[in-house]
């Protein structure tokens, strides 16, 4: 009996040490695992931040950076600029003048187009950006035409959108067709004689 209860303890000892080392034998080769896991955060957030600043940098307008912008001499391009150049820096960081025309160009269907102005801007759009434009010149108070209507068009085929608005100045009143076309990435300002039919109500 008193043998037998020696080799209990005996193995109660040896099972409690067991125990023990396995435990001690888990915690350490937790550490390389725990480093590990640290290493490959690291590694992953590191890709995610540069792939985050080459998509920012794709997002540049190259086109804005190489414009030098006109110096507009027309009294009535210089009004217009000065009321559509706020929105467009607004909406988009800035706005540039790449081309303008103030002689009176007739269409077949018998439209005036008055001034024309084409812009570039800093960075990149999409044919959607043209609901952003469009509330931004609903904010600055342009009022919607009945020539394209009170919603942008949105023409996915060709990566444009279309809008129309009235606006006046002290200088005179203007009806504007905006068109932003995101496959040239440049933003046309076309001012139309008034009076149209397409400005009133059929």
């Amino acid at each position: 009996m008193h043998q037998a209860t020696r080799i209990l303890i005996t193995l109660c000892i040896l099972s409690i040490l067991t125990v023990f080392f396995t435990g001690c034998g888990q915690k350490e080769g937790d550490e390389p695992t725990k480093y590990a896991d640290q290493s490959e955060l690291a590694r992953m957030s590191g890709e995610q931040e540069q792939a985050s600043a080459k998509q920012k940098a794709n997002q540049n307008n190259s086109a804005f950076a190489a414009a030098s912008g006109l110096t507009l001499t027309d009294e009535t391009s210089k009004d217009i600029d000065g009321i559509i150049a706020p929105v467009l820096k607004k909406v988009f960081g800035g706005a540039k003048i790449v081309a303008e025309s103030h002689e009176p160009e007739t269409r077949d269907d018998g439209e005036v187009i008055e001034n024309k102005i084409t812009y570039v801007v800093p960075s990149v759009f999409t044919a959607e950006d043209g609901r952003r434009l469009h509330s931004a010149f609903l904010a600055a108070h342009f009022g919607t035409s009945p020539r394209l209507g009170s919603e942008p068009t949105i023409i996915k085929a060709t990566k444009q959108a279309m809008m129309s608005f009235f606006e006046t100045t002290q200088l005179r009143p203007y009806s504007f067709v905006i068109t932003l076309d995101a496959a040239k990435q440049q933003i046309t300002v076309v001012s139309y004689k008034l009076g149209s039919k397409y400005d009133r109500l059929m």
